[in-house]
């Protein structure tokens, strides 16, 4: 027996910070007692942990995954006045689409062969009809019962890019034109990207010979540093990175209250200090994070 399948979507893209991004960051957190008689790699390890739970938290705050991941969605639309078809992705930035099927019937669509004629905004895709295949005669559309009118659904079946790069580094050698990266999702030719690395942190701009989905990376212009492999290289707005950085704090805090500490109230409502601490973290984060959050 056949069945319905929905699309995949991602649920988590990878998370928003490296251990060293969060050691570098003033938060005045011990991070080397976490896991109590564990060595430095026990101790990394539930570091990253607590960051990819941080990173999930502000993904739901948000109520969309921020890093660049790959999606594939359906949805019913119709076809414009003006004669285009217009949807909305579930996330956004958009930054690429991939592919793109349409039709009357959700048994027989019809794939786009050319997605580059689609108008791409932060959250809409336009696509101009006249440039979709259709087969027409006297009587109409012939291909797949293709309607021609404006008003008419369609369903509809895309893939997309969205998000912002966030990746580690491969390999980058200090004068080079080049770098390679773990994971190329979200990277466009022209796209400014930052490599974190404390004090030889630097900004690049990616050259426009760069080939979509090629983890090589070409550069306007030459490293001016080397960067060791692992090192965090990212599109990633620095208010998402910092918000990651207070939620991972938060978490931490929260780890230390309920094993290490007792707060002391004379009233049972009262909260003691270690928990406005945490509220005040994730608070601040939240406001950080507001300007990124996807209105259902």
């Amino acid at each position: 027996m056949a069945n319905a399948i929905a699309p995949n979507t991602e649920q988590f893209s990878v998370p928003y910070l490296t251990i060293a991004e969060f050691k570098s960051a003033p938060t005045a957190i011990d991070v080397d007692n976490l896991v109590v008689g564990g060595n430095q790699a026990a101790q990394d390890a539930e570091l990253t942990n607590a960051i990819t739970r941080a990173s999930s938290w502000v993904d739901q705050y948000c109520n969309q995954i921020l890093g660049a991941t790959q999606d594939t969605e359906q949805q019913r639309n119709r076809i414009k006045s003006d004669g285009t078809i217009r949807f909305h992705p579930k996330y956004n930035p958009i930054i690429a689409l991939l592919s793109f099927s349409y039709g009357a019937d959700p048994n027989s669509l019809v794939a786009a062969t050319d997605c580059s004629k689609a108008w791409l905004e932060e959250g809409e895709v336009i696509f101009p009809y006249a440039s979709l295949s259709a087969s027409y005669s006297s009587q109409g559309p012939l291909s797949f019962g293709m309607p021609s009118t404006p008003g008419h659904e369609l369903f509809l079946r895309y893939s997309y890019v969205n998000g912002y790069a966030n990746s580690t580094i491969a390999s980058a050698t200090a004068s080079a034109n080049s770098l390679t990266v773990t994971n190329s999702t979200g990277i466009v030719a022209g796209q400014s990207l930052k490599i974190y690395d404390g004090l030889y942190s630097e900004n690049i701009t990616v050259d426009s010979s760069y080939t979509f989905g090629s983890t090589t990376i070409p550069l306007t212009s030459s490293l001016l540093y080397t960067h060791n492999t692992g090192v965090a290289i990212s599109a990633m707005p620095a208010a998402i990175k910092e918000a990651t950085i207070l939620a991972t704090t938060a978490f931490l805090k929260v780890r230390g209250d309920n094993s290490l500490v007792m707060d002391i109230s004379t009233r049972g409502s009262e909260a003691g200090a270690a928990a406005k601490n945490i509220a005040s973290d994730l608070g601040l984060a939240q406001e950080l994070l507001k300007p990124f959050r996807r209105i259902r």
